[in-house]
Formats: C-alpha cells, structure tokens, sequence
C-alpha cells in the first residue's frame, strides 16, 4: 500500500505521510503536521479516487484519514 500510496500522492506528500493502517476499506496516513494533515484532509477525494485507480483490481479504497504524527489513532482528519 505504501508504494501506491507515494506514486499517487507525489514525491512532495509522500515525503511527508506514511501509510499508517488499514481497516475495513479506510487507509489512515500519518502527517508529519497538523497542517499536512488538515491541507490532506481537503484533498481526500481526489487522493482516493489516484488511489484507487493505482491499486487497480484490489478491493476499493472507501475513506482516507489523516492524523499528524504522534497523535492516537483516535484522533484522525477526513472523511
């Protein structure tokens, strides 16, 4: 997931996130901030649907969620 995540993403938000987890068709990404986190959160349509066409035949992506680093799994951004 991490490598069709960084080729969706782009070199800049990749370098910034990392795939952190995923559950029942949601991807949770780790923000190195707040602010990634938030300006990601905005995205997330678009990320998705990149997302998904990436991954081709395997089971969809339903959601993605965005935390800053070091923040608990409860606390997320997105839909």
């Amino acid at each position: 997931m991490q490598g069709a995540w960084e080729r969706t993403a782009g070199e800049t938000i990749a370098a910034a996130t990392t795939v952190a987890g995923e559950s029942e068709g949601v991807v949770e990404i780790e923000c190195e901030s707040a602010v990634w986190a938030e300006e990601l959160s905005l995205m997330e349509a678009r990320l998705r649907e990149g997302l998904n066409r990436e991954l081709g035949g395997e089971e969809p992506v339903q959601g993605l969620k965005f935390r800053p680093a070091g923040t608990d799994r409860g606390k997320v951004l997105g839909n």
